[in-house]
Parts: structure tokens; C-alpha cells; sequence
């Protein structure tokens, strides 16, 4: 056990007054254990309520969750506090991950807009970021669920590769889908949780391996299908459209490019994602009591439990089909870029995987199928944030976070009028 660090005791005071109004709280670690060094030594890490922090129960945003206390800590937060992080609270999630707000717990509301979404279903972590509680958090994502609260909430979220993290210890929805993310203030934050989390750097360290050079450029890949999208608003069509200018005068190469996968954005590759979450996450919950769940949670795992073995393996080859497909886009990039989501934060999180497709997840979905690697960076936007995606080789996360550094910096000077450089903390 150490002593309290002065940032941890203030971020503690913020977490009550700037993160329960937001219901973005769930549990608080009084006096994390932690190593007196490291990378990350002192520093506040919030963590999403479904991965295990040791003396602290996990909710995973439902009633019908276990009230105990894990006994042991996730393989991430046992690789926080090696790192000397203090891991000090859980944060609010939808249930289960699955894509519903339990109405006896609700949503996480936005600190840019209370009367909006953080978005699902890592909103807790988004939230707790954007609002100036602490500059780092963990999230998880299978759909989308760390980039799009970023996108909502103006932060940095970080989908690693699949497998780059480990989810020991995570309860899980998808497990071929699965990942563990970050929701950070910076790119340099999401690389310094993610060095800890997959157990390594690049030689040279974290900041030498995502500090570009002052001038050096990139190769992007703009996915017009994406911009072209009926679910993307003028505003944010805008937003990206003006980050892509502010790239290409800094000297970036922007292509055009128009894969035929993208012709399945709003019907295929959404069903495809919907069938393997669904028919997994009814796996994982088959046999326990779903009585006290969401309705929203019973029918999704209902629907997961109707799949068919045949529509599985297909689900599951058209997947290969559609990885090696964005392989294929990738070559002669650095990275893809489009959209993180076609709208701004909304009154309520869209349903995921039952009635009308909202759309939300029509960008963000692929990369889980697939498992590139894939951020959500914020751009300059009339009144609600709104995200721009860069993905990446599989594997290839350090040279995806040297371009989204890059690209974060090129952007950090152009903002609308009004509004502010960096969160408020206070």
C-alpha cells in the first residue's frame, strides 16, 4: 500500500463533484495498492465496471450482477499497478456491455451536454475523461464502445489490435469481438496506458515511439463510402471534411479511396457483426438467472440464442472475407479515415443489434469484426464534439499512434469559435 499522491486526493474530490452528477461513478478504491514507481507512478486510472479491480464488486451497469467483491484483479489492473497507477474508481457502463442502459441504473450523461449520452458502452470512462477527473481510463469496445463515447464526449479512444491486450479477468460479451481500450485527453496518454497494458514499448519508449518529428507526414486513406453515408449529419460531414483539409495543407497525402466492403456498411457488415455478438454473448449468459436484465438485454441475448450453428459459420466467413478486404484498402496507407460516428451525441444510446439500424455503430463495427486497430481523435466541430477514426494494420498499433499523434497535433490550433483548448480541471 502507498501513500496517497496530491493528484490522486484532488482527482478524488473531482470524481464526486465532477463525475456522480454525470452518474458516471460506480465504486471508489479509497487507497489503491500500487507500485511506488513506474511509467505511470501516482497517476488516477478509472476503470469500466466490468473488468475486476481487486475489493471491489463488479456491477457491469446490472442489478442482476454479483454483489461480492472480485477476488483477484483483471491482468489490465494488475499491469496498472505494476505500472504504479493508482486504479481508484470503477465507472458506469451499459449492462452488460450489450448495449442497454438497465432502467433501475441509466446512462452516463455527457459533461458537454448533461441532457445528451456519453455514449455506450464505455460512456462511464468517456465521461469521467472529458469532465476532468482524471486524464486516463479503460474501457472495452465490441462494437464501438470505446471510440464512440470518445467521439461524443471529445477524448481520444484507442481500440488496440485484437489480442494486443489481454481480457483475463474482463466479464465478457463477445469474445471473438472483445477488446480492451483507453479513453484519454491525448494520443500520448492512450499510448502510455497502452505500452502498460500490452506489456511492452517500442524501442525508445512510449513518447519516442508516437513523436513525430515536427513536419513529418502521412499517407491517408479517406473512406468516401463512409462520408457519403446517409447517417452522416452536415455537422459532422463538416467536422471531418475540415480536418482532412487542415491534413492535406500540412502536407499529407489524402486518397480517395472507395472499396467495394463499403457497400455493406449499413446492411451486412452491421448484421454480420449483430449475429457472432449475439450468439456469443447468449454463450456467456446461458444458465444464469436474465430475469432482473434489461428487456433490451433478454432480447439481444434471445436473438443470439436463435442463431443457428449454419448462420454462425457464415457470420464468421464473410468476417475473413471482409478483414482481408480492409488489408487490401490498407496497403499504401498509413492509416484509413473516416467518420467515428455520422451523428453527435444523442438524447439516448441507439439500441444495439434489435429493431432499426441507428447507424451508430456503422464505422466502428468493421475494425471489431476484423481486429485492426482503430482511434477515435476529436475535430473541430459546431457545438457537440465529433470524431474522426483512423485504423490501422493488424498488429501494427505503435504506427497508428505515431500518425494519430501527428494528426492530433495538426488539428490542436483549429477549433470553433468559444470553444476551449483543453478540458476544464478544476
Amino acid at each position: 500500500m502507498t501513500s496517497q499522491h496530491p493528484e490522486l486526493l484532488a482527482a478524488y474530490e473531482r470524481l464526486e463533484r465532477l463525475g456522480r452528477p454525470l452518474n458516471a461513478v460506480v465504486s471508489v478504491a479509497p487507497a489503491p495498492a500500487r507500485a511506488a514507481d513506474g511509467p505511470l507512478a501516482g497517476e488516477p486510472v478509472a476503470v469500466k465496471d466490468i473488468i475486476a479491480v481487486e475489493g471491489l464488486p463488479t456491477r457491469c451497469g446490472s442489478p442482476a450482477s454479483d454483489p461480492a467483491p472480485a477476488a483477484a484483479d483483471a491482468t489490465v489492473v494488475s499491469r496498472l499497478r505494476a505500472a504504479g497507477a493508482a486504479v481508484f474508481a470503477t465507472t458506469q457502463c451499459l449492462e452488460y456491455a450489450a448495449g442497454f442502459a438497465h432502467p433501475l441504473i441509466g446512462d452516463t450523461r455527457n459533461p458537454r451536454d448533461p441532457a445528451r449520452t456519453s455514449g455506450g458502452s464505455s460512456g462511464g470512462s468517456a465521461a469521467v475523461v472529458a469532465a476532468g477527473v482524471c486524464d486516463l481510463a479503460l474501457g472495452t469496445d465490441t462494437g464501438g464502445s470505446v471510440r464512440i463515447p470518445a467521439a461524443y464526449c471529445g477524448v481520444v479512444g484507442l481500440k488496440p489490435s485484437y489480442g494486443a491486450v489481454p481480457v483475463a479477468g474482463v466479464f465478457p460479451l463477445s469474445p471473438t469481438c472483445d477488446h480492451v481500450g483507453t479513453l484519454t485527453a491525448t494520443v500520448a496518454g492512450a499510448a502510455r496506458l497502452f505500452g502498460v497494458l500490452a506489456g511492452g514499448e517500442p524501442a525508445g519508449g512510449v513518447l519516442a515511439g508516437i513523436g513525430p518529428a515536427r513536419g513529418e507526414r502521412f499517407t491517408v486513406g479517406v473512406l468516401t463510402g463512409q462520408l457519403a453515408d446517409p447517417s452522416v449529419t452536415p455537422e459532422v460531414r463538416a467536422a471531418v471534411d475540415g480536418a482532412l483539409t487542415r491534413l492535406r495543407a500540412a502536407g499529407w497525402t489524402v486518397a480517395e479511396l472507395a472499396p467495394p466492403w463499403l457497400d455493406g456498411l449499413a446492411t451486412e457488415w452491421s448484421q454480420v457483426l449483430t449475429v457472432i455478438v449475439a450468439r456469443e454473448a447468449a454463450a456467456v449468459h446461458r444458465g444464469r438467472d436474465t430475469g432482473r436484465y434489461a428487456d433490451g438485454t433478454r432480447a439481444l441475448l434471445a436473438f443470439g440464442a436463435a442463431v443457428s450453428d449454419e448462420r454462425y459459420e457464415l457470420a464468421l466467413a464473410r468476417r475473413a472475407d471482409l478483414t482481408a478486404a480492409i488489408d487490401e484498402s490498407l496497403a499504401g496507407v498509413d492509416a484509413l479515415a473516416g467518420p467515428t460516428v455520422g451523428f453527435q451525441a444523442p438524447e439516448q444510446d441507439p439500441p444495439f443489434g434489435v429493431g432499426e439500424d441507428s447507424g451508430e455503430g456503422r464505422f466502428t463495427g468493421p475494425y471489431n469484426l476484423t481486429g485492426h486497430p482503430a482511434i477515435s481523435l476529436p475535430v473541430p466541430a459546431d457545438g457537440l464534439p465529433a470524431g474522426v477514426q483512423l485504423a490501422g494494420r493488424r498488429g501494427g498499433d505503435w504506427p497508428l499512434l505515431r500518425a494519430a499523434a501527428a494528426c492530433e497535433r495538426e488539428l490542436a490550433d483549429v477549433r470553433p469559435a468559444g470553444e476551449p483548448s483543453s478540458r476544464p480541471k478544476a
